[in-house]
């Protein structure tokens, strides 16, 4: 998604500065609270809701076990709808590590090779984004430029594979830069290889075998009660999930990059859904595979890993953002932790309430050895 900033891949933790209209006797639904970690995190996201108008939800896990899972504030203003764990909200650029799952998924099968050219499952896509592999493209060192227009301008399949494709490279392949394109290219390449279009393919190889009910990409018919409205300067936002259905299909400058909306308990069950992974599954997603724009950084397929002087990694996360709603998932391989989060109150004031959160659970957690 367009406003997405990769440094989220290397996000500094300093103290959190905080923003927005306060809401006074906000509601918190909290079905899990064990422990000092948990305890600091809910009077920080209970303030934050209360004095600062945040809107969210958080999962952590420690030592394999759900310390804190609780909702804050409200998911509708108007209808007064409280924050919690089940409530369906955006996650942003996130959708990349579903889509990066889904590629690995078919490459551990053997219907996929990574590091051979897309042009052998993509019959006339255009050089030279055609040129790229799997790899490249899930790295971000495919060349390629960021976006082929906005999030909801039209764009059919068939345009991708033929205008977009076609776009001149930003720069030779080879060193990071983030790109939408490569991920939406990477999700027709998963249609073409699985005979699926990509959302039935999430549907039945994901999102029903991980047991995730509150996630997905339109939702005809479904309450609205459900969903998390987002709240930028205080005005309320249409769904995402509105705005793409209107497009009919021509919807592929958000496919396979961003838009797919999840409840953060989902967002833990689709942690346990990847570790539970074959080997070769997991050793695709959980590892890095190019360097990153910075040294400390790491480039994975639909991850970035913050590695410490030794190269050892120290969290391999992705964060998510349309400049309204914000989201961060953070795994910590080798630490038996899972961190989600997720705000709708604008994304400089609910990404400020994360470093704080983010700094806690991570100042809690053993060394890396």
């Amino acid at each position: 998604m367009k406003l997405l900033l990769c440094a989220l891949a290397a996000l500094a933790i300093p103290p959190a500065a905080h923003a927005g209209t306060p809401q006074a006797a906000a509601p918190r639904t909290v079905e899990v609270l064990d422990g000092p970690v948990a305890a600091a995190i809910d009077a920080q996201l209970t303030a934050a809701a209360e004095q600062r108008g945040f809107g969210g939800a958080v999962v952590v896990e420690m030592e394999g076990r759900t310390v804190l899972k609780a909702g804050y504030g409200y998911a509708d203003r108007e209808a007064k709808t409280p924050f919690t764990a089940d409530t369906t909200a955006q996650i942003g650029s996130i959708t990349k590590t579903f889509t990066a799952l889904a590629a690995s998924q078919l490459a551990a099968e053997g219907k996929l090779d990574l590091h051979v050219p897309v042009r052998a499952w993509l019959p006339g896509a255009a050089e030279p984004a055609a040129a790229a592999t799997l790899n490249q493209l899930m790295t971000h060192t495919a060349g390629l430029d960021d976006y082929c227009g906005d999030d909801f301008e039209p764009r059919t399949r068939a345009e991708l594979l033929t205008r977009c494709m076609a776009l001149p490279l930003k720069q030779p392949p080879g060193r990071s830069l983030y790109s939408n394109l490569g991920l939406s290219i990477t999700a027709a390449t998963v249609e073409q290889a699985s005979g699926q279009d990509w959302v039935s393919y999430l549907r039945t190889h994901v999102w029903a075998p991980f047991g995730m009910t509150r996630t997905g990409w339109t939702f005809p018919g479904a309450p609205r009660a459900g969903f998390a409205i987002g709240y930028l300067n205080d005005k309320a936002q249409p769904l995402i999930s509105d705005q793409i259905a209107a497009l009919h299909g021509a919807d592929w400058n958000l496919k396979g990059n961003g838009g797919l909306q999840a409840s953060a308990a989902d967002m833990q069950r689709f942690y346990h859904g990847l570790m539970a992974q074959p080997e070769a599954v997991r050793a695709l997603v959980l590892s890095p595979h190019a360097p990153g724009e910075t040294p400390d950084v790491r480039e994975g397929y639909g991850l970035f890993f913050r590695v410490d002087d030794q190269g050892r990694t120290l969290r391999a996360g992705h964060g998510g953002s349309d400049g309204t709603f914000f989201s961060y998932l953070a795994l910590f391989p080798g630490r038996d932790a899972f961190f989600y989060f997720a705000g709708n109150n604008g994304e400089t004031p609910a990404r400020d309430e994360l470093k704080g959160v983010l700094k806690t659970v991570q100042d809690a957690l053993p060394p890396v050895r």
